[in-house]
């Protein structure tokens, strides 16, 4: 049971990044930035992630599905490098 859930939540991940990253390009270049002071893509910090941009509220609902599956599973992210090599890493929660 805990497969086809993750493998629900990977698929319905990906489904949201394809629509927000690739088929609605045009409108995330105009959204990107509308995040809160130091805010993040991930964490908005705004109320309704969703308003003036339906696609990134989905993204993010999947996404979190995902990292609690991922979590459930005992699978953790796997960077392509190690994060200390950006610019102003600091470490969050995951």
């Amino acid at each position: 049971m805990k497969e086809d859930q993750l493998r629900a939540a990977l698929a319905e991940f990906v489904g949201a990044f394809e629509v927000v990253f690739r088929y609605d390009w045009d409108y995330t270049k105009i959204m990107i930035g509308d995040e809160a002071e130091n805010a993040s893509f991930v964490e908005p910090g705004i109320e309704d992630e969703s308003e003036d941009w339906g696609a990134r509220g989905a993204l993010l609902e999947k996404y979190r599905t995902l990292v609690v599956e991922m979590k459930a599973a005992g699978i953790e992210p796997k960077f392509p490098f190690p994060l200390e090599n950006l610019p102003g890493f600091t470490k969050r929660v995951w």
